[in-house]
């Protein structure tokens, strides 16, 4: 199992979570999972008036390796 950290950001908004997938997941997959955690109230969105844009936001993952 592979875990990811979604962060989404911008247009005032902050938010990340930690997901788990068997595989590499594919953007429409993040996507979906980021707005079935917004809708569940599992991913908190936060107020953000920091120097990302106020007019879109940016959606990014990145694997998360486990180190000994």
């Amino acid at each position: 199992m592979r875990t990811f950290k979604i962060r989404l950001f911008g247009a005032g908004i902050f938010g990340e979570h930690l997901i788990k997938s068997e595989s590499e997941p594919t953007t429409d997959q993040i996507e979906n999972k980021v707005a079935d955690l917004i809708n569940s109230g599992e991913m908190k969105l936060k107020s953000d008036v920091g120097f990302h844009s106020k007019n879109k936001w940016t959606l990014t993952y990145e694997e998360i390796l486990n180190e000994l």
